[in-house]
């Protein structure tokens, strides 16, 4: 709804960010955007959504859509290179228009689940015109690797949605690619996402120049023998590469340490997690709580289908609260909304129901009578097919 006229909407609860929380009140829209916010009676065109809550939509800043076709595909056995192997067979395959078709699914399930603003990861460029014909706000991010620059590696703007750059990872990424990749980023300061510190190939093959990955890239015909290496650790490599700041969105951190943790921070470097499909495809979490200690902002990614379940962001809220028990609830909601905004460079319209920010938020059907007990049920559950996105 797009109308001059102002509609309240009401519910149980209203989530206005992670650490505020108003109990049985309302959100006044105009023109797309949130105006006022309160609590109790209110007149006018209402709607009352019911005794659950009211949050910001979710924000999913990792995910490969154009993947979703290899649902239960791709076993996770044998290791990782194997797992890489298989699903580039698999890829590789598949006719674009299945592919496409697997991206569109993967697009509902995104909005049934309660997301509004995604970080899509495409390597084959093919999901552009299905994301930008939907409701959902974001960054499409055109990944690149191997040694090969290629022409097409346009930015581009569309409502609120942005097409802008990742390079896929320092071990499948020549180093001068990546310093240019960045640069082309930083002049339009868009964000730019890269993999790090994923796997175990890729640690021994950056800091010895051998191994099974290395054998990997040969076997694809990619020459590395110009690429600084060994280096100290993959986070080191990057800050020495000078591609490290605001702007930029390092994924996973597996294998990543507190002297990681600590160069990331002091460049005020994004972070985005994806522990579900880290504990599918190499058994490991991150060290989340180390990372929360080192002030690191933390946003969430469900990656693909083909290594996790489902791309919904609840399950992974609920899977970092069940993993990491001592973690409060409101920082994980925090991962999931603000924090998430803020990494896709969406902080001014999404992440939280502030005045002046777009109105986008999600009903979830939780009857609870406490805010602790909101919080606990929000992190803590699936709202799959019973959630209600509104987007406006």
């Amino acid at each position: 709804m797009n109308s001059t006229e102002t509609v309240t909407h009401k519910a149980g609860w209203i989530i206005v960010d992670p650490y505020t929380i108003i109990r049985d009140g309302y959100i006044g829209v105009e023109s797309g955007l949130i105006g006022d916010i309160g609590r109790g009676s209110c007149s006018g065109h209402i709607i009352d959504h019911g005794p659950g809550a009211l949050l910001p939509v979710l924000v999913n800043a990792h995910t490969h859509l154009e993947l979703c076709a290899l649902k239960d595909k791709v076993k996770y056995e044998n290791g990782f290179k194997s797992w890489v192997e298989k699903l580039i067979e698999l890829r590789n395959s598949a006719s674009p228009e299945t592919l496409k078709t697997g991206a569109l699914k993967g697009l509902k399930e995104l909005t049934e689940s309660g997301c509004g603003v995604i970080g899509e990861i495409s390597t084959l460029g093919i999901t552009w015109e299905t994301i930008s014909k939907s409701n959902l706000a974001g960054v499409w991010f055109r990944e690149f690797l191997g040694n090969v620059l290629p022409v097409d590696n346009t930015c581009d703007r569309k409502d609120f949605l942005v097409k802008s750059i990742a390079a896929h990872a320092p071990h499948t990424l020549a180093p001068n690619r990546i310093i240019e990749l960045k640069d082309i980023t930083r002049k339009r300061n868009l964000p730019f996402s890269i993999h790090l510190s994923e796997s175990e190939d890729e640690i021994e093959f950056l800091q010895t120049g051998k191994g099974k990955w290395a054998d990997f890239m040969t076997e694809r015909g990619i020459d590395f023998s110009n690429w600084r290496l060994p280096v100290e650790s993959p986070v080191k490599y990057l800050e020495d590469l000078g591609v490290l700041d605001k702007k930029t969105i390092a994924v996973h951190l597996l294998h990543a340490e507190e002297k990681d943790f600590e160069i990331l921070s002091r460049h005020d470097v994004s972070v985005c997690l994806c522990p579900r499909s880290n504990k599918n495809l190499h058994n490991r979490l991150p060290d989340i709580e180390e990372m929360l200690q080192s002030g690191l902002k933390i946003c969430l990614g469900s990656d693909s289908l083909a290594s996790v379940e489902s791309l919904s962001i609840f399950n992974e809220m609920a899977f970092i609260s069940n993993a990491f028990p001592s973690i409060p609830p409101d920082e994980i909601l925090a991962m999931a909304t603000v924090n998430g905004a803020r990494a896709l460079g969406f902080e001014d319209m999404f992440g939280s129901l502030t005045p002046g920010k777009r109105a986008a938020f999600v009903y979830v059907p939780v009857e609870v009578s406490s805010r602790s007990e909101l919080q606990h049920a929000l992190v803590n559950a699936d709202f799959k097919g019973s959630c209600k996105t509104v987007l406006q």
